[in-house]
């Protein structure tokens, strides 16, 4: 099956193609902000190198969050869109594991996030042990297990003072992972449903009236 695998949850716009086990074609572009123009070109040219067309597609895997809020709609949108077009199937992939794939013992996986906070989740061996969660920087050393052998990922280095005693480890967004990973769920419990899917924000996306410090704020 020719899966395609997308990742727009960090700076990275992530794209591969993998037949079964095979890696066909993995580029990243590392080109903050630009997800939205870089993303449908990556994908074009990832199936123009492997000499396959957008028909020959059986399954669109999309980093699902949390992440980036534009990044992870463009992610979402354009493999839904991919999805009803072709008739390929369609599995949502939680980021955080897409970026532990592989790594060995328990590692806390870390992406930044805004005002002062990040997304942190803690896996062994692939195996989620603690869900992804939206902390303050200053909450994740209580947050995190007492045993921890690796820590990294984008935010990483927010927490650069954090358990000096805990080995750092390159983590960084791939659209291979993501594809091997919506292969795993499919076989696992079948597709998503595209008309359904939304991605794992983990914090309200649309602006809320600020509270009120010194009394009510004018109507």
């Amino acid at each position: 099956m020719l899966t395609l695998g997308l990742d727009t949850a960090t700076d990275l716009c992530a794209v591969a193609l993998l037949d079964g086990d095979v890696v066909l074609v993995e580029a990243a572009l590392a080109v903050p902000r630009s997800h939205g123009r870089r993303l449908a070109p990556l994908i074009s040219e990832a199936l123009a190198h492997a000499g396959r067309a957008p028909s020959d597609l059986g399954l669109v895997a999309v980093s699902a969050g949390p992440g980036s809020y534009t990044g992870l709609r463009i992610g979402m949108s354009t493999a839904k869109g991919l999805a009803f077009a072709t008739g390929a199937a369609f599995v949502a992939v939680p980021t955080m594991a897409a970026l532990a794939e592989g790594a060995a013992g328990t590692v806390a996986v870390i992406l930044p996030s805004r005002r002062g906070e990040v997304y942190a989740a803690v896996y062994t061996c692939g195996v989620e042990v603690r869900a992804a969660q939206a902390l303050a920087v200053g909450e994740v050393a209580g947050w995190l297990p007492d045993h921890l052998d690796a820590l990294g990922g984008p935010g990483a280095d927010r927490l650069a003072d954090l358990r000096p005693d805990v080995r750092r480890v390159s983590m960084r967004a791939s659209g291979a992972a993501v594809a091997h990973l919506g292969r795993a769920l499919v076989e696992a419990r079948g597709p998503d449903d595209p008309a359904a899917a939304e991605p794992a924000y983990l914090k309200p996306v649309a602006a809320v009236r600020p509270r009120a410090i010194f009394g009510a704020p004018p109507s």
